[in-house]
């Protein structure tokens, strides 16, 4: 099995639905020296997931361009639209869903992105959207920028205002760009975060009663997200139930550990879930833990997104095979 490890490297305040469209707080961001010595221990190779509002002064993209070094990771792109230049009022509340945004000022705020990473010597390749919310629109876009892998999909998910994930695979595939929860014929892979339904199929199951109405949205979304699935994300859960949802991965034969967090969440205080330095000295502890059995228990090899895309052959390339799943070569 391979461990990807992302974290979204950006700004504070998102946690209380804050979506400051000017110049916001990245104080957070020197605390992902924190993850140093567990990091080097346990062999963990991240993706740093970058912000504009991070990469845009050069004493954070030191920072990012030296943890790269030390970790042997990679640096991604990670759009929050709210703050990434050209800046347009548009008649939604924020964050404005990607799929109601003029195209043109999405492929805008792309280039911004990408300018403020290559300005620091980093093309990237991997991609991330903010709070998930990608669509056909934007995926249309990754190519252009050269995105060769994306993980922007959270399977057994629906968030305001975004296509729904709920039914989208957990393993890493190549999806039909006009439908992202399908495998199809795209040449960028998706690296989904590893969310398992209980159930196979489930995620399936309440998208169609979620089309049917008989059933409102919020009710769907609560019981997909509380009872429905089991998350391998350290920030969403109990080392007991990472450990369960590891074994139900293995049971069902997944390839790809796909892990995340947020840099504010090493922040006393960045997250409700961390109001002080105790509750993220305890997240720490869990971290420490959870790699500690990936790696002397499973056997995980901790690799960054671009290299999993590397390791994983377009179902086109190979000869007599259907599948548009792909598989690691």
């Amino acid at each position: 099995m391979r461990l990807v490890v992302t974290i979204d490297v950006e700004e504070e305040g998102l946690f209380s639905k804050r979506y400051e469209s000017g110049n916001a707080s990245v104080s957070n961001v020197v605390e992902l020296k924190r993850l140093d010595p567990l990091f080097r221990e346990w062999g963990i190779r991240p993706t740093l997931m970058a912000a504009y509002q991070v990469v845009r002064t050069a004493e954070h993209r030191d920072l990012l361009l030296g943890l790269r070094e030390a970790w042997n990771g990679e640096i991604g792109a990670h759009l929050h639209p709210w703050n990434t230049p050209p800046l347009e009022t548009l008649p939604y509340p924020e964050p404005v869903p990607s799929e109601l945004m003029p195209r043109e000022l999405l492929a805008a705020k792309l280039g911004t992105l990408r300018d403020a990473l290559q300005a620091m010597g980093v093309d990237p390749v991997s991609f991330r959207m903010g709070r998930f919310n990608i669509g056909p629109k934007i995926f249309s876009l990754l190519g252009e920028m050269g995105v060769r892998v994306d993980s922007s999909v959270a399977p057994m998910r629906r968030y305001y205002g975004g296509p729904a994930h709920l039914s989208a695979p957990v393993d890493p595939y190549f999806p039909d760009p006009q439908d992202l929860c399908s495998p199809g014929s795209s040449s960028i892979l998706e690296v989904p975060m590893t969310i398992l339904p209980l159930v196979p199929r489930l995620g399936a199951v309440l998208e169609r009663i979620g089309d049917t109405s008989l059933i409102p949205e919020s009710w769907i979304s609560w019981f997909s997200m509380n009872l429905g699935s089991l998350p391998a994300q350290p920030a969403w859960t109990g080392l007991g139930r990472l450990k369960a949802a590891v074994r139900l991965h293995r049971a069902r034969r997944g390839r790809v550990l796909s892990v995340f967090f947020h840099s504010s969440e090493l922040m006393p205080g960045g997250s409700p879930l961390h109001p002080g330095t105790d509750a993220v000295g305890r997240f720490l502890n869990k971290l420490d833990r959870f790699f500690s059995r990936l790696r002397r228990e499973i056997t995980v090899e901790s690799q960054t997104l671009s290299e999993l895309c590397d390791s994983y052959e377009h179902p086109g390339d190979a000869v007599g095979n259907t599948t548009a799943v792909g598989r690691i070569s």
